[in-house]
């Protein structure tokens, strides 16, 4: 099939991303819920002390936000490209594992590193 032929290492990937997927899902879900409820009753706690202090907080976690999003986005493609060679040095061991016997008989390990 030519389209399995582009995909780099298909089924770790496949294995991977489903383990991903659920971890991170389940993390996200508990984590949004903490966080609205500390972010209400927080905020509630705050506009009862001081009001002014209160935008000024709000205007720092804006700030906060735009900045971590800005700077995450390059982590998304550095996280991609670390799977990969994950993924190609496993495959790298496997192949070497399966064709041992035959590199040593050929000599072959200056090639293979």
């Amino acid at each position: 099939d030519s389209n399995t032929d582009n995909i780099d290492n298909p089924d770790q990937r496949i294995s991977e991303d489903v383990r991903s997927f659920t971890t991170f899902s389940l993390q996200l879900f508990l984590t949004l819920v903490t966080s609205v409820i500390d972010l209400v009753s927080f905020s509630l706690i705050l506009w009862s002390i001081q009001p002014q202090l209160f935008g000024a907080i709000v205007a720092y976690a804006t700030f906060g936000t735009i900045t971590t999003t800005l700077l995450g986005n390059k982590l998304v493609g550095l996280n991609f490209l670390k799977l990969q060679r994950e993924a190609d040095f496993r495959y790298a061991l496997v192949r070497f594992r399966e064709n041992a016997e035959s590199i040593a008989f050929y000599s072959g390990e200056d090639l293979e590193r």
